[in-house]
């Protein structure tokens, strides 16, 4: 349900109650798939306009009105209504219409202290498991629910625009012509990629949702387009690309060429000139990477989608892009055309994918299935199995098959099909033999969904998590602040007097304690940001070192084949030297790295909570995680050539010579993956010491706030002295029934 209450339709109760109540549950159980088979019938339209003057046509508008019904119910909740709403539920629970699981989500939704002891519909206070979907918005609507009761809602605002605001990545990887684009548009229900919009699509896109249709095109900075130049020297494919950059672009290149990234925000219809490898001025070579903001309801559910560029491309600097974005992904897709099987290429970029990317949940989408039987398409998924295990025991990680082929999930895909359906022209997919299922369009909807949003996605749970602590401690501490007011209500003026004049004291001294904190934090802080210089210096040692090793390896294997076998090393031996030795090389730096980090916050925060008991625990594992995405991406293409240039002519009397030459080659290739890795982790590691700082001063304000906010209270109840014994007592009523209701939904949010 759409979480933005400003922008809700609204209810005519001009009809019967029994039927209200009916309408109200019949659209409260219908979802996404609900949805799309009754939103054809006429009678739910008709159903509706006795409902509600809004056209319910799109899940956009079924949102707003979800969410419009929940609201009423809730500032108009009684015994009865609640009632007469729960058994609509369980009559529809009867005839089949939503199943029992679903029946106590709705349930849930609503306050169940209406009910007594003898009522026939029993309710638990405490939520049962529900997906990341379902707790997001409970707990949305717990929010609404307190901002009515609470005294100051400015930190519920941030707990919700911290929901709001996650956002899961669904990353698209494959060779060119593995039907990328097709199947996004059938994922998406619209085409909005591939023919229509951004043909022959040349560049990186990612896809997010926006009420408000636009593109954004990012280019390439100096630094990135120096390492595409200093590519060209080893590889003639890219030097060909830069060649025509330049002649095409000429003096107008350094429009677009800037030291920080250059962003234009263009038409959508427009952006196929920047971004097709057809058109003519040739934009989407200067282009890295797009962001297509669009109103598609798929996209509501906080997805957005990274579409890449084929893995084939000539650019090899796209491939340090797209490893770049997919590092961060929740999940990646790989697609495969059926007819082309597995190529080197996608099997080395699944491995990769899994053992350096740390991407744990990989969907192998084989695609195009519609062109070849299912007895071809289960040969081409044990094609590819069969070829991972090959490659992982050539590269000597036989012992991590199991893991690798636990991450990976199959399924078979007409995306051509999928499209039809999705796109209103259903009959010519069925005439072809397909109905939607056949596609395979569903299993991956199922697959996404559950991989996403299930109740084992491990970021999910750790956002509804972090989410419920931050707001169970907001509805402790208005708890408290309203027990505190009610504790008032019948004191004399002396009595509070006495109080505000201790509370004066307390103030003063917590005033006092906070400051020696903040001072002691912000000397952590300063020392922390020093340390900072020295785990750059560690690091560029490492990097210095590991250029070492790789030059040694290489050398080792020279003089093995120059004196065992007389004759060079391989081109194939020489490329799996310096990529074994490359990846398992940062592996281990940037481990260290992040012991050497997270020893040095884990210090501070001892030190501290030794002595201020007020400080809670601080849940480091996303430090651990952090580190272990995105440094891997560099592309070492250019090195095995330019190595291997050198060394497949190699012999033993020239072995000193040549022993300088790789050193130098290697120093200058690794120039730009050791700006890259160290700018990376010094990013990293500032965004992670400010949020680790934020999280140790946070307890402080919050008792400086409660001490200030007791303070204000005592001042103002001073004037309500006066008040009759009558008037005290209707506004202790209303504390308690706003505390009643406070706990209410705190049992339900309860972790």
């Amino acid at each position: 349900m759409h979480s933005s209450i400003e922008n809700s339709t609204t209810i005519d109760e001009k009809i019967d109650d029994e039927t209200f109540f009916e309408i109200s549950a019949l659209i409260l159980t219908l979802n996404r798939k609900s949805f799309e088979n009754i939103s054809s019938l006429k009678s739910f339209h008709q159903l509706c306009l006795e409902f509600t003057p809004q056209i319910i046509e799109n899940l956009d508008a079924l949102y707003h009105l979800q969410y419009t019904i929940i609201k009423h119910f809730l500032e108009h909740r009684t015994k009865g209504n609640i009632k007469h709403l729960h058994n609509a539920f369980a009559y529809l629970q009867e005839e089949s219409l939503v199943d029992k699981l679903s029946l106590e989500k709705l349930i849930s939704l609503f306050d169940p202290s209406v009910f007594n002891e003898n009522d026939e519909i029993e309710v638990s206070t405490k939520r049962i498991d529900k997906d990341f979907k379902a707790e997001k918005q409970a707990l949305l609507v717990d929010i609404f629910e307190l901002k009515k009761v609470v005294n100051s809602s400015s930190e519920l605002e941030k707990i919700a625009d911290y929901l709001n605001g996650q956002v899961f990545s669904i990353g698209i990887t494959g060779v060119m012509n593995a039907g990328k684009s097709t199947m996004l548009n059938a994922l998406m229900g619209k085409e909005v990629l591939g023919t229509s919009v951004v043909p022959e699509t040349a560049n990186l896109t990612i896809v997010k949702y926006s009420r408000t249709p636009l593109a954004k095109v990012i280019y390439w900075n100096k630094s990135q387009w120096q390492h595409i130049k200093n590519s060209a020297k080893s590889i003639a494919s890219i030097a060909k690309f830069v060649e025509q950059t330049q002649n095409h672009f000429k003096d107008d290149l350094d429009s677009y060429i800037l030291d920080s990234s250059r962003e234009d925000e263009i038409e959508i219809d427009k952006l196929s000139d920047y971004t097709s490898a057809g058109a003519s001025d040739k934009k989407c070579n200067l282009v890295k990477h797009v962001e297509l903001y669009t109103p598609l309801d798929y996209l509501r559910d906080s997805i957005e989608i990274v579409d890449t560029p084929g893995l084939d491309d000539i650019v090899v600097q796209r491939e340090e892009i797209t490893k770049e974005y997919i590092s961060k992904c929740d999940v990646l897709l790989h697609l495969m055309n059926v007819s082309q099987s597995a190529t080197q290429k996608d099997i080395e970029f699944i491995i990769d994918a899994v053992l350096f990317q740390n991407i744990t949940k990989v969907l192998i989408v084989i695609t195009r299935i519609d062109m070849v039987s299912s007895k071809d398409v289960q040969e081409v998924i044990a094609y590819t199995r069969e070829s991972i295990e090959r490659k992982l025991h050539e590269q000597n990680s036989g012992s991590k098959l199991d893991f690798v082929l636990k991450t990976l999930h199959f399924i078979a895909l007409s995306g051509k099909m999928a499209l039809l359906h999705k796109t209103g022209r259903a009959k010519e997919a069925e005439d072809a033999g397909f109905t939607l299922k056949q596609s395979g369009i569903v299993e991956v909807e199922e697959y996404l969904q559950e991989t996403l949003f299930g109740k084992t996605n491990a970021r999910s749970s750790l956002i509804i998590r972090s989410a419920k602590s931050r707001l169970q401690r907001v509805i402790h501490a208005q708890i408290e602040e309203l027990r505190f007011e009610n504790s008032l209500l019948f004191k004399t003026e002396d009595e509070i007097n006495s109080e505000l004049a201790l509370l004066k004291v307390e103030k003063s001294k917590q005033e006092e304690a906070s400051k020696r904190l903040k001072d002691q934090i912000a000397g952590y802080e300063a020392e922390a940001s020093n340390y900072l210089q020295t785990l750059q210096n560690n690091l560029q040692n490492d990097l210095r070192e590991l250029q070492n090793i790789i030059k040694q390896r290489l050398m080792d294997e020279t003089l093995y084949c120059l004196e065992k076998e007389k004759k060079a090393p391989l081109i194939s031996s020489i490329s799996r030297i310096i990529q074994t030795a490359l990846k398992h090389g940062l592996v281990d730096i940037i481990r260290e790295y992040r012991y050497k980090f997270i020893k040095k916050t884990s210090k501070i925060f001892e030190v501290i909570t030794l002595q201020y008991d007020e400080i809670e625990e601080i849940n480091q594992t996303p430090f651990d995680d952090a580190f272990k995405k995105g440094f891997l991406t560099a592309n070492s293409e250019t090195l095995i050539r330019r190595v291997s240039k050198v060394l497949v002519s190699a012999s033993l009397s020239k072995l000193t010579n040549i022993d300088d030459e790789i050193a130098t080659i290697i120093k200058d290739e690794f120039i730009y993956l050791q700006e890259q890795v160290k700018q990376k982790a010094l990013n990293l590691s500032q965004t992670l010491l400010e949020e680790f700082f934020s999280s140790l001063r946070e307890p402080l304000d919050t008792l400086n706030n409660r001490v200030t906010k007791n303070e204000e209270l005592l001042q103002n109840h001073i004037a309500f002295i006066n008040e009759d014994e009558s008037t005290r007592n209707d506004k202790s009523k209303q504390l308690h029934e706003r505390i009643k209701n406070i706990e209410l939904i705190a049992k339900r949010s309860a972790l």
